[in-house]
């Protein structure tokens, strides 16, 4: 699925990454494990949908240990997650584009960002996971 995020030119963009990050991910945890004991355990320490504290982070590593669930992220922007070693969710890096609303009268209202967001699950239509350009 590819989609489209607008950002003020001054916005947070590391910020604005890791909460769709994670978005993205706590979305396909209660997808695959509806009505489970891991979405249970999932949220009752995921209690928002930003991005996890480093307690947080450690506790859910735990959890996906005992159910076979696995995060590859590379830090990088680039993050992969297998359930009992089947891919079943990627999310690549995203891409941004500087843009100019000629329109706006405040010089400072002029820029903005598009970030572009590129992500696959098994949820998809597709079921192809798409390749990076």
């Amino acid at each position: 699925m590819k989609g489209t995020i607008l950002l003020n030119y001054n916005e947070n963009t590391h910020q604005v990454e890791e909460e769709e990050r994670a978005r993205f991910l706590r979305a396909l945890i209660d997808q695959m494990f509806e009505n489970t004991e891991v979405q249970t355990q999932v949220q009752s320490i995921w209690t928002n949908d930003g991005p996890l504290s480093p307690e947080q982070k450690i506790k859910m590593r735990g959890i996906f240990a005992t159910y076979g669930i696995q995060v590859i992220d590379d830090h990088d922007g680039h993050m992969q997650v297998y359930v009992e070693g089947e891919l079943v969710g990627e999310w690549h890096k995203c891409t941004y584009k500087l843009k100019k609303d000629l329109r706006q009268i405040d010089p400072r209202k002029k820029l903005y960002l598009e970030m572009e967001v590129n992500c696959w699950s098994v949820f998809d239509e597709s079921q192809e996971p798409q390749e990076t350009e």
